[in-house]
């Protein structure tokens, strides 16, 4: 007799068996493969499982963001608040970290402080030590520049005044290859506005994540494989290099602003 549902049929695929076997002795041996089908205790599997620490204990982290922050079609481990979560353990194996990640799709500066999004951040983020601020890409499309560095300034402000002892970091946003890998010149309209918020972290004394910069300066190095592939749109999206053979010529396959994984480290 074999065990869950298929247990009354004569006739048992080899696979149904399996299937059979793994839902109703998660802890036994794998009859095919015999290894234990319980994940062993390693640094990555016990990482993995981990729940969420005490607020208390920790140094609470908080990525504002747009699309690029949130990369909320990717799978969960590829999104920019594991790939910081994994660098601070390695780092920091003493210090227990909680990191949120607030990026939303179309993200905008303004968005946050017209929807009483604080509202929500404040009921569930009780402490916050770090506060990483990256807008601009959808800020731009709305606002002209004193405006966006306007809402940046408010934006803080409301952070400061709530969690008083938080670091706030302000970063830019991400740079095209053009024309190599972009079909227009984003950076010609964008670098006016980071120019703006390098001078605005200067004045207010916050520090800075220059992204913009970073991404040319590894780009001109060699390091150009930054973001993800296709079209904008989620049935489009190649995350990795796997067609590149096929289509590394046509600079409509790179016109795409978000962060791969070796963008997000």
């Amino acid at each position: 007799m074999l065990p869950g549902d298929i247990s009354g049929r004569t006739e048992v695929s080899v696979y149904e068996a399996y299937v059979g076997i793994a839902v109703n002795m998660p802890n036994k041996p794998d009859p095919l493969q015999n290894h234990p089908r319980e994940w062993p205790s390693t640094p990555y599997s016990d990482e993995a499982r981990t729940e969420e620490p005490p607020f208390e204990n920790s140094c609470c982290i908080v990525l504002f963001g747009d699309c690029t922050v949130s990369c909320g079609l990717w799978p969960s481990a590829n999104r920019p608040q594991n790939h910081l979560a994994i660098r601070l353990r390695r780092t920091f194996p003493d210090q227990l970290f909680i990191i949120r990640n607030m990026g939303e799709d179309g993200g905008t500066i303004g968005g946050w402080l017209e929807n009483r999004r604080f509202e929500e951040l404040f009921q569930t983020v009780p402490l916050l030590d770090i506060a990483f601020i990256r807008y601009g890409i959808n800020d731009r499309k709305y606002h002209d520049i004193p405006r966006c560095i306007s809402n940046l300034r408010e934006f803080c402000t409301r952070v400061r005044q709530h969690y008083v002892m938080a670091t706030i970091i302000i970063e830019t946003g991400i740079w095209v290859d053009y024309p190599k890998h972009y079909m227009f010149d984003r950076n010609s309209r964008l670098a006016p506005l980071y120019n703006a918020m390098r001078e605005f972290a200067g004045d207010e004394g916050y520090p800075l994540i220059d992204v913009f910069k970073n991404m040319e300066i590894e780009t001109q190095n060699g390091n150009w494989d930054l973001r993800v592939r296709g079209l904008p749109a989620p049935e489009t999206t190649v995350l990795d290099d796997s067609f590149d053979e096929f289509y590394g010529n046509d600079p409509a396959f790179f016109t795409n602003i978000h962060p791969n994984s070796r963008g997000m480290g």
